[in-house]
């Protein structure tokens, strides 16, 4: 009995031993990494070693400066760009998490991470703009004293009037719209519908039926516009339609020009709206080009139908419902195949409803050149050794172009492999990409 009790022990310190062992290697790591970075500040790999390590064991903040540190050493060093990236998107700095990601995409070297990072970028985007709104808001006091340029304008969503559920979203739609058109004067700054959008929401604006002058030129304070224009369309008999719009200079609440309108049938909608945006220039003392004209008057489409699609998606965007919005804008590209924008937005809604949760971008990475340089941070180690030939390209085609198997198969005979000695440029950047180099590689087949 005894015997078998002292067995059972030492089974069990078997599993424990290297369980705590390996608990313990994480500050025995950091320990190296941070003494590495000590010792050679302007390390690139240190620095990024050591925000990896911070990160992969959820010490976002702290992953962040080093991250930073290995950037500013390396900009053309992808894994640095990725992970610092991925911090910020934790800490929910979504403007340094979209600058990271953007650098990632032009230097990273692994294609799915690229991928992923690229449906991270637009939900990054996405948050951006709502906390900007938010924080414009916390701000306005400061905000209300740095007026934007009279050339910097912004649309409000339209006041939608007797519409039914099935053309409200047309509020969405129609200022999308302008803003298109009015954008074809090069000399004017017309900012995102969806930074103004963001702003309405947050101060509520969709809650009431009417937006008077002063709270138009709020808006357009705290999206620091010159000028905003705030429309509204009224429906009647379900099918006549009346469109209205006003320009209202931000710094003084006070409406320039004469009012716009124009007014005829529901199905004549992108008349309307055309005699509209060229009413909304004479209000803004723009005076257009018979060229500029002939291109404000063009139609993104001529079917109905497939723009009233096109702005339920984007009020489905607005609400957060990615999948849902896909489905709209892909409903109003099948409607009329030649609706550029609608092609545009479905493309970015389904992009942004299949980005991977943060987490998972990191896990992706197993299996290349940059995921041995973070598991490589794990054990608190800064340099990668891939080893021979075979090993080194099956790395760089599983990276560029990965498959179910990602191996490459060597049949040159029995011919010695070269040292295991790793490229400089990439030992440093721990990427897929070896430098510039050039030489001679002599393969002999051998007759079987």
């Amino acid at each position: 009995m005894r015997r078998c009790i002292r067995l059972l022990t030492l089974a069990l310190l078997a599993v424990a031993v290297p369980a705590a062992a390996q608990q313990g290697t994480a500050p025995a790591a950091l320990t190296k990494l941070q003494r590495e970075v000590a010792a050679t500040p302007s390390s690139v790999a240190a620095n990024r070693a050591l925000g990896i390590w911070y990160y992969r064991n959820q010490r976002f903040a702290e992953a962040r400066a080093p991250l930073e540190q290995a950037r500013q050493l390396d900009p053309k060093d992808g894994t640095s760009a990725l992970y610092a990236g991925l911090a910020a998107e934790q800490m929910k700095d979504w403007v340094a998490a979209k600058t990271a990601y953007t650098s990632y995409l032009a230097v990273g070297k692994t294609s799915r991470i690229r991928k992923d990072v690229r449906a991270r970028l637009i939900a990054v985007s996405s948050e951006e703009v709502k906390a900007a709104a938010k924080l414009a808001v916390a701000n306005e006091a400061t905000i209300a004293q740095q007026p934007g340029s009279a050339t910097t304008i912004a649309v409000l969503p339209f006041r939608c009037t007797g519409c039914s559920a099935d053309v409200a979203p047309l509020e969405r739609g129609m200022a999308d719209l302008l803003i298109t058109d009015l954008a074809k004067k090069k000399t004017l700054t017309l900012l995102e519908r969806d930074r103004m959008q963001a702003i309405a929401d947050e101060i509520s604006l969709g809650q009431s039926t009417r937006v008077d002058q002063a709270t138009a030129a709020r808006a357009g304070r705290l999206i620091q516009a010159g000028r905003i224009v705030q429309g509204g369309l009224v429906v009647t008999n379900n099918s006549d339609l009346a469109l209205n719009a006003s320009v209202v200079d931000v710094k003084s609440s006070t409406v320039e020009g004469q009012g716009a309108n124009a007014g005829g049938t529901l199905d004549k909608l992108f008349d309307a709206e055309k005699k509209l945006a060229f009413s909304v220039f004479d209000a803004l003392g723009i005076q257009l080009t018979p060229a500029e004209r002939q291109d404000v008057d063009r139609r993104p489409t001529n079917s109905l139908q497939a723009f009233l699609a096109y702005s339920r998606g984007l009020a489905a965007q607005d609400g957060g419902k990615l999948d849902e919005a896909a489905r709209f804008f892909e409903n109003a590209r099948s409607i009329d195949p030649g609706f550029g924008a609608a092609l545009i937005r479905a493309q970015q809604a389904q992009t942004a409803a299949q980005a991977p949760p943060v987490a998972k971008v990191d896990a992706t990475l197993g299996g290349t050149t940059e995921g041995q340089v973070a598991a490589a941070a794990d054990k608190g180690i800064t340099t990668v050794n891939n080893g021979n030939l075979g090993s080194t390209l099956n790395n760089v085609v599983g990276s560029v172009n990965p498959t179910t198997t990602n191996t490459v198969s060597s049949t040159t005979g029995s011919s010695a492999p070269p040292p295991t000695t790793r490229d400089a440029a990439s030992e440093k950047t721990g990427t897929d990409q070896p430098a510039p180099k050039t030489g001679q590689v002599t393969i002999v087949i051998r007759k079987p």
